[in-house]
């Protein structure tokens, strides 16, 4: 039988359709199994870079903040000496770390044989191990009082903490010696510094230029029996009380030095800058000013500021202000602190301040018809902020030093 033409041809097509169709299908095969590879390598590639980096900067972190508690634990302020103690055989036991020759470590279980640890070394200068001693000297914490203005001792510390991932095979071995074995490392630094509360004088009012100070109608300053009235550098005598009912006392009314020294170092143990960075809220929208102020909170307001009835001053806390600040009439603020102007003053009635007032610049206290506006001196508030907000700070955002950055 002879075939006839077109079926031959149609049945070559029909061939190459299906190589073309094993050769496609092959194709998207590989692409769907090389996708699925990537992806896979993708997931293990971020899981990894997270155990190695995330989770070992979270431990190192959580070192910092141990420590910080640690300074602020010790019945003993300013802290000179970094000392975490174990000691099992008291009551209560002391476990403030589970290695007391290295510092503060902690170790904590992840999964069944991964484990977290952190380090925060402290100084040991007759550490008998050369190889951790100069290891010890990268790593631990330092009192930077002395090259930071002459602080007192104990004023500022430098801490750092190394954080560790890493698998526990053998637990007898330390966890950086086989068959262990370190899967993640990361390091952390920060400085922490206690905050002073020490205005020029002890008295209600601190004002830089007395000639530039006005107590006028039912506006008063109150010292009471064991502070000034007002405290002022020698040279700018005052003649303040110009206004009926207006009162200026204490023991004695008014006070003066030289010199006189207002400056952030001096009050507050920090720079300004410093100061901005451990506030507790930084305001730079006056808008924004927390009304009242968090109890014992440090308020930082970077701009010129007026209370009102809608926006009083109140509260309790140390308030710094970097500008002007207006106290208007029918505002009835009411605070309780210490509130330091890097500007001028004006408070009208009515309106109380308990604590202590610095300014640097004028000072107008006025009342009104059957209101004041009052300044009195309360050393009870003033030691109860330093009892409460005069503890180790963070001063500094918490970076990621080398090792040999000492």
């Amino acid at each position: 039988m002879i075939q006839h033409p077109h079926c031959s041809d149609r049945e070559n097509e029909r061939g190459v359709a299906l190589v073309l169709a094993v050769i496609f299908t092959v194709i998207v095969l590989g692409i769907t199994v090389s996708g699925a590879m990537i992806l896979q390598s993708h997931r293990t590639m971020t899981k990894t870079s997270f155990v190695m980096h995330g989770q070992a900067m979270g431990f190192a972190k959580s070192g910092l903040i141990e420590a910080l508690g640690w300074l602020r634990k010790q019945t003993s302020q300013p802290v000179t000496a970094f000392d975490p103690k174990l000691d099992t055989g008291v009551n209560p036991p002391i476990i403030e770390t589970i290695e007391p020759d290295v510092g503060i470590v902690r170790e904590f279980e992840i999964t069944e044989s991964i484990w977290g640890r952190y380090e925060v070394w402290k100084e040991w200068a007759a550490d008998p191990d050369p190889v951790r001693l100069a290891w010890r000297q990268q790593m631990e914490c330092n009192d930077l009082s002395a090259v930071r203005a002459s602080l007192t001792p104990g004023s500022i510390w430098r801490i750092r903490s190394l954080g560790y991932v890493f698998r526990r095979t053998d637990p007898n071995a330390a966890f950086n010696e086989a068959p262990n074995q370190v899967i993640g490392q990361e390091m952390a630094e920060v400085e922490v510094r206690r905050l002073a509360l020490q205005p020029p004088g002890q008295a209600a009012l601190c004002a830089r230029t007395a000639t530039q100070v006005r107590i006028l109608t039912r506006g008063q300053v109150l010292g009471g029996s064991t502070a000034a009235g007002l405290y002022y550098e020698s040279g700018t005598d005052p003649h303040v009380v110009t206004g009926a009912s207006a009162v200026l006392s204490g023991s004695p009314s008014y006070a003066s030095i030289s010199p006189y020294d207002d400056s952030f170092d001096t009050v507050f143990g920090v720079s300004a800058e410093e100061l901005v960075a451990m506030a507790d809220n930084n305001v730079t929208n006056p808008n924004d000013f927390p009304s009242p102020v968090p109890v014992n909170t440090l308020v930082v307001c970077s701009a010129d500021v007026t209370f009102d009835s809608t926006m009083p001053l109140a509260g309790t806390g140390i308030v710094v202000v970097l500008g002007d600040v207006r106290i208007d009439a029918g505002s009835y603020s009411n605070f309780s602190g210490l509130l330091y102007v890097e500007g001028n003053l004006w408070m009208r009635e009515p309106s109380e301040i308990r604590g202590a007032v610095v300014v640097t610049g004028s000072v107008q206290v006025q009342g009104g018809t059957g209101d004041y506006a009052r300044i009195s001196y309360d050393d009870g508030i003033l030691n109860a902020l330093r009892q409460e907000l005069g503890t180790y700070r963070l001063s500094s955002t918490i970076s990621r030093p080398m090792a040999q950055d000492k």
